[in-house]
């Protein structure tokens, strides 16, 4: 299944983490590809730093609820505080954005797919739309938007302040200043 994870992240070194999550997300599935990573202004609550954010796809054979645990199981082990402030500043958050253009409600664990809130993000968006411009995240989905693609979704979002900062290499195991070793998430 193809899926595509949003990452965040404001505190420590968010690039690092980051490399460190894809290192992990290779565990679980094959990270076909990563996008740029982007420096954007927090969201509802303003008053932290800014959020570098980036977008993953992932190939996975994982069930949606168990590629969630795993997700969760991986935040915690990268630092991110679970009783933190609901958007507050974390060391990562990693968000299910798509999976495969299926939709899925399980809440009993708080799973919503596609993104209940990708459609006001530019920050979720702009990665996305770097790897899948032409993605419709619910065409498969009992929905309005099931013809919308990701690209077009930016216009709405266009006031929203996001500067891309690095290219794809951040997440790549071959480049020098790559996170190093990596441990299982077992």
């Amino acid at each position: 299944m193809r899926v595509f994870i949003g990452l965040g992240g404001n505190l420590g070194d968010p690039r690092g983490t980051f490399a460190s999550a894809a290192a992990q997300l290779r565990r679980i599935g094959l990270v076909a590809r990563a996008s740029s990573l982007y420096r954007t202004a927090p969201r509802d609550m303003v008053d932290q730093e800014p959020f570098l954010n980036a977008a993953v796809e992932l190939e996975t054979e994982l069930e949606p609820r168990d590629l969630l645990e795993e997700l969760k199981r991986l935040e915690l082990m990268l630092g991110r505080n679970p009783d933190g402030i609901r958007f507050g500043p974390r060391t990562i958050d990693l968000d299910i954005l798509s999976l495969d253009g299926r939709c899925v409600e399980d809440l009993d664990v708080r799973l919503i797919v596609p993104h209940p809130r990708l459609v006001e993000r530019r920050f979720a968006l702009e990665p996305l739309a770097e790897l899948a411009p032409g993605l419709r995240p619910w065409r498969n989905c009992a929905d309005v938007r099931r013809d919308v693609t990701v690209l077009d979704l930016l216009p709405s979002v266009a006031d929203q302040d996001v500067q891309r900062v690095e290219g794809p290499e951040w997440a790549d195991p071959a480049s020098a200043d790559w996170a190093g070793p990596i441990s299982r998430i077992h």
